[in-house]
């Protein structure tokens, strides 16, 4: 449950360019129903930001610091095992660079846009009580998502670098979940991102984004319940955005690789760790982030 929240602070701090960037192990595996997680964690991301190339902006460089607040509810939905899911980060950043060959540096504190989000498991995954849990043997698991990130976060319309991306931003996605008949899983899901409009862009302008999609890719090694490492890769492309209908140099090609680890410290209680890294081809951010995270759980329908 909780590194579906953890990853997302390495990216969630670069408006517009989040979506094909997210890696996240085990997010359909199955779950008791009526169980409530409360997550909580830090992440710091650092590398270089490539901007829109038509912007007067080189030599980029941020580091990001990220604290979130996370609450997810395990329940059954027309037979099928669901969730609902939020979250809410807060973000410090340091952005430097040259503007127009002049050094210039930005820095910027609070809040960043929440997220609300809804998974139902619609196949090889039934409804169980915790008590039944344990004796559940996954095959194959077919689950859809939907996330839903909201302008709730800290915006000025007078900066080109903003905590929040001031618009909606919806997130399908199609996932597999494989047993390999032993303690491997592997993971394959596909996600679209679709973008409303900004239309208080940098000087009043209005920003437009193309969808982005993306393929991703994890391989879980279970050690023991609740104790598991994994690794992923990722491919997105699209996100080409348009201001005042130009078309901008902005089509991303991302590829990222993560690494992930979960350790239960109480049958209730575990902690994460996720590290991520990538180049982003052509446009983009070329950025490293790591993560770690506490997560409690209690009760059962």
């Amino acid at each position: 449950m909780l590194l579906s929240a953890i990853v997302l602070l390495g990216v969630m701090s670069f408006p517009g360019a989040a979506g094909a960037q997210e890696l996240v192990a085990r997010a359909y595996a199955n779950t008791p129903v009526g169980v409530n997680f409360v997550g909580i964690g830090y992440g710091y991301s650092a590398g270089n930001v490539f901007f829109d190339p038509s912007l007067p902006i080189e030599d980029a460089d941020a580091r990001i610091n990220a604290v979130f607040v996370r609450y997810v509810r395990s329940l059954e939905l027309f037979g099928k095992p669901a969730k609902v899911k939020v979250s809410l980060p807060w973000t410090t950043g340091h952005w430097e660079g040259f503007l127009d060959g002049e050094y210039r540096t930005r820095d910027a504190t609070g809040l960043a846009d929440a997220r609300v989000g809804f998974d139902i498991l619609v196949s090889g995954a039934p409804p169980l009580e915790p008590a039944d849990f344990a004796a559940f043997e996954q095959r194959t698991i077919v689950g859809l998502s939907l996330d839903v990130i909201m302008p709730t976060g800290k915006y000025e319309p007078t900066k080109l670098i903003n905590i929040s991306s001031n618009r909606w931003a919806f997130n399908p996605e199609l996932a597999v979940s494989q047993n390999l008949g032993g303690r491997w899983t592997v993971e394959a899901v596909g996600s679209a991102w679709f973008f409303t409009d900004n239309d208080d862009f940098f000087a009043g302008l209005t920003l437009e984004q193309d969808n982005l999609f993306a393929i991703k890719l994890s391989a879980i090694r279970t050690v023991r319940p609740g104790f598991w490492w994994g690794f992923g890769l990722g491919y997105g492309q699209g996100g080409t955005t348009r201001v005042e209908g130009v078309v901008r140099q902005t089509l991303q090609r991302n590829w990222r690789f993560a690494a992930f680890l979960a350790y239960p410290l109480a049958p209730n209680q575990g902690l994460s760790v996720a590290l991520m890294s990538g180049v982003t081809r052509r446009v983009g951010g070329d950025f490293d982030s790591i993560a770690v995270g506490y997560q409690y759980s209690w009760g059962g329908r």
